[in-house]
């Protein structure tokens, strides 16, 4: 008499629980080691540009009129500012990168917002403000002065930071 052992599984469902092994063991390294989660993050992620925030007003009472877009990129932040003339429509005259990646809020005014366009230091020309965190959530306030002379804009430091630059 020839004995037949018999198993509980069938070939195929041994080779499902085979190959569910297998995906599961390349999903945990994926998982547990940073550079394959980064790039598989990056399969799936999209690399467009979200308009997190818009503005619109006059610099100076003699113009010029600017709409300023507060984007945000895959890993970054900046703001884009435009002219608007009536004859040439609008066109770009300065990207300024913010140094920190995420959004902030300031109160202005009694209203929260996350992009101004306000006089700090009371001269009469209105400043970009763009508030923004770090990476240890400590809040940053950004504010960019708009120089006639060059037609760009100057980032304005506190006291503090001129300070410590010394």
């Amino acid at each position: 008499m020839t004995s037949k052992t018999d198993s509980a599984f069938t070939k195929k469902e041994i080779l499902l629980m085979v190959c569910l092994a297998i995906v599961a063991m390349v999903m945990t390294t994926v998982a547990v080691i940073p550079n394959l989660r980064n790039s598989v993050k990056d399969l799936f992620s999209s690399e467009s540009r979200t308009v997190v925030a818009k503005v619109t007003g006059n610099l100076t009472p003699l113009g010029p009129k600017v709409t300023v877009l507060k984007i945000h990129n895959k890993n970054s932040l900046e703001l884009e500012v435009y002219k608007l003339s009536d004859a040439d429509g609008m066109s770009m005259i300065a990207k300024l990168p913010l140094a920190e990646n995420r959004d902030g809020y300031f109160t202005l005014k009694g209203n929260s917002t996350n992009l101004a366009l306000t006089d700090v230091d009371a001269d009469g020309t209105l400043e970009i403000v763009a508030p923004t965190f770090d990476d240890q959530m400590v809040p940053r306030l950004n504010i960019y002065k708009y120089n006639e002379g060059t037609q760009s804009f100057d980032k304005v430091s506190s006291p503090e930071e001129e300070g410590a630059a010394k």
